[in-house]
């Protein structure tokens, strides 16, 4: 092997080295984001929910102080 070989294969190395990370950061990028998509449409709901309950704690309230 010469060392023109030799170089063309270090190159080739790295750059599937680089390819490689590349792919593992926009894969593990793309979980994080759908992570956090999920984290949010969870704090959502919970909100609504508790907004939903304090409705309802209200309207009963409102409906057992009208039959005294």
């Amino acid at each position: 092997m010469t060392t023109k070989d030799v170089s063309r294969l270090v190159v080739l190395a790295v750059v599937v080295i680089i390819c490689v990370s590349i792919l593992f950061r926009l894969i593990t990028g793309a979980i994080s984001l759908v992570s956090g998509l999920a984290n949010a449409v969870l704090g959502i709901v919970v909100v609504v929910a508790l907004v939903l309950i304090v409705l309802w704690m209200f309207h009963y309230a409102k409906s057992i102080g009208k039959k005294k």
